[in-house]
């Protein structure tokens, strides 16, 4: 049985397992992510390589990393929190982990973890989206994941969905990541309210008809269908597919649905909406899908 160190890097924590080669977690643990700017992340990375090493006879490491990484050179062009990868060429900062090791991003983990065995597995092209901090995007298109020029493809959440604003402001102000993202309703509603609430305590006072909350709520659902309709009608693809914690909220594609049937309702014979299968394993399940193709290609 192969074994493989499996890493997916986040803002605020650093995930990694052993797994075998579906995807099976043998072991898992994670860590803190260091602080920016000093390059500590190298170091805690090739730490933790190092100590998996000694105890288990491996076959490779994967990445799922928060970045716009070249997959065949390693080579960072963007990356929001971490940015100590910025302008880095990661296989050659951890080449002295001595085993093959490849790099993907996460929203493009997600979206292939559920292609080899989530609900994409039928599909022959599908869109996944992760909603949380922001919104991150994967686009499988004709048998293929998309990474376009500087694997820069699937950034949905730069999509502008209002323009009532200045140009120059507008990512900041109406992109469907700052109108649409887990993290921005959130914090609209603590504006009005006064109240911090997590996404399951927001989704309770939906359902008891709190006022304040419900006008909140609406209008995030409806940038979410906004953002789809446009999404589906210029990719046409089979299923788009959401991810991300609030997600999970029983009622989150039923609200989806609803608000797409008001803007088309032809729209759903294109595609059909569901949560995504995988949760948090959806990065490290994902990475080590890339992992294995990227090896098979290269013999």
């Amino acid at each position: 049985m192969n074994k493989y160190l499996v890493y997916d890097i986040g803002g605020t924590s650093i995930k990694y397992s052993i797994m075998d080669e579906q995807a099976n977690v043998i072991e898992s643990s994670s860590t803190p992510t260091p602080e920016q700017g000093k390059g500590a992340i190298f170091k805690l990375i090739l730490d933790i390589a190092d100590s998996h090493k000694q105890k288990w006879e491996l076959d490779g490491v994967a990445f799922s990393v928060p970045a716009a990484v070249d997959v065949a050179s390693g080579y960072v062009y963007y990356a929001g929190q971490i940015t100590d990868f910025i302008g880095k060429n990661l296989k050659a900062e951890l080449v002295s982990i001595g085993l093959p090791i490849e790099f993907e991003n996460d929203a493009n983990c997600a979206t292939l973890a559920e292609k080899w065995q989530g609900h994409a597995k039928e599909c022959n092209s599908f869109i996944c989206m992760t909603i949380g901090t922001g919104i991150g995007g994967g686009i499988f298109l004709d048998g293929d994941l998309r990474r376009g020029k500087n694997s820069m493809a699937g950034e949905v959440g730069l999509m502008i969905l209002n323009t009532t604003k200045s140009l120059e402001t507008l990512l900041d102000t109406d992109s469907f990541s700052r109108v649409g993202s887990t993290w921005n309703l959130l914090h609209r509603v603590y504006e009005k309210t006064g109240i911090r609430l997590t996404g399951i305590e927001l989704f309770e006072r939906y359902r008891q008809n709190d006022e304040y909350i419900i006008k909140e709520v609406d209008e995030f659902f409806n940038s979410i269908a906004i953002g789809t309709a446009n999404l589906i009608h210029t990719l046409a693809p089979e299923k788009v597919l959401f991810g991300g914690g609030i997600s999970e909220q029983p009622e989150f594609t039923e609200h989806i649905i609803k608000r797409l049937k008001r803007i088309r309702p032809e729209i759903l014979t294109i595609a059909e909406i569901e949560a995504c299968k995988f949760g948090n394993a959806a990065g490290q399940i994902g990475a080590l899908y890339h992992f294995q193709n990227m090896q098979k290609n290269d013999k």
